[in-house]
Order: C-alpha cells, then sequence, then structure tokens
C-alpha cells in the first residue's frame, strides 16, 4: 500500500506544474458564452467537449501555454475535492503536461482508437505494490487515458488526457473518454 502522504506529494507536485503554467482565458472571452467553442476559434487542432461527466459540474476551463513555439492546450475540470475528472488536450505531439509518476496498463480502445491506460501508482517504491496495481486501483489512487483522435477537416490531430481522481473508475473514465464530441454544432 502507498502512504497517504506519497500521494499527496504526487498530486501536489501535478497541481504545482499546472499552477506555475497557467494562463487562464476568462469563459466567453470570444463571445460565444461557450468556453470549447471560444478556445477552438484559436487553435488548430480540434477541441472535444464531454457530454458525458458523471454528473460533474464544469469548475475550470483553461488555455494554459506550452513551450515555445506551440500551441495553448485546453485543461478542463469537473467536480471539486476529492472526487473530480481533467480532461486536458493538446495538438497531437506536443508535451505541454507531465501527469506524474504512474503504471502504464493494458491498452484498451476509445472512440475506435488505441488509448493507454495509467494507475497513479508510484514506479519508485518498486517492489510488490508496484508490479500488482491494477486498474482496479485506479478508483483508489487515481488515473488516466491518453488516446489521440484523428484530424478533422481544417484541423490537426488532438491527444487527450483524460483523468480521474477520488473514486472515479476506468469504466468510468471511458465512458467519459467516449462522450467527447468535436465541432460547434456539438457545444
Amino acid at each position: 500500500m502507498y502512504s497517504s502522504d506519497v500521494l499527496k506529494r504526487v498530486l501536489v507536485a501535478l497541481l504545482l506544474i499546472v499552477g506555475l503554467t497557467v494562463h487562464s482565458v476568462p469563459v466567453g472571452a470570444m463571445g460565444s458564452g461557450d468556453p470549447y467553442e471560444d478556445a477552438q476559434v484559436g487553435l488548430t487542432y480540434g477541441v472535444y467537449k464531454p457530454t458525458e461527466t458523471l454528473g460533474l459540474r464544469l469548475k475550470q476551463f483553461q488555455l494554459l501555454e506550452c513551450q515555445p513555439g506551440m500551441e495553448n492546450w485546453v485543461a478542463t475540470r469537473y467536480g471539486f475535492g476529492k472526487r473530480k475528472i481533467d480532461v486536458y488536450q493538446t495538438m497531437s505531439g506536443d508535451r505541454c503536461s507531465d501527469p506524474g509518476l504512474a503504471k502504464e496498463l493494458r491498452k484498451v480502445v476509445v472512440q475506435g482508437v488505441v488509448a493507454r491506460v495509467f494507475v497513479y501508482c508510484d514506479p519508485s517504491l518498486g517492489g510488490w505494490a508496484f508490479r500488482n496495481c491494477t486498474k482496479a486501483d485506479i478508483s483508489r489512487m487515481g488515473g488516466y487515458l491518453l488516446f489521440t483522435l484523428a484530424a478533422k477537416p481544417g484541423m490537426k490531430a488532438t491527444e487527450i488526457q483524460v483523468q480521474g481522481v477520488g473514486g472515479i473508475t476506468l469504466a468510468q473514465l471511458r465512458k467519459v473518454a467516449a462522450s467527447l464530441l468535436f465541432g460547434s454544432t456539438q457545444y
């Protein structure tokens, strides 16, 4: 078992990484009233909006600066407190965030593409606990899906990370990922 101190340190590190790169865009900055539609106006990769958020409300929508020469990335959070889902979107190939220490599990299919599955089991601890970490541990320690959706007409491909903590299961992560829709008609 991992101590809550180790998990807290991992989560604090993740929050610090995101906090140091935050560049917020006010919701409705472009005037539509929908932050997804507004963000799409300035990006060359497709922006996807979840239609299934497990009953969790949108609490944060941000455009974050990436590395020099790369487009901004979209970071959203649904829920608050312990139970939350984050959806991060970048242009395929850009590395704008570091999801932290995790163990990769068997891949799954989401929206017809292969998604990598990760659980927040700290590999530095090694040994039996790390080797035996499974998809069931996602609901206990958190985890994420990482996949790329193909380019849409006039857009570049989008890399998406759907992350859950606070009791979110792999099946629920897949449900959120499967609900992601592209296009202003979907917003």
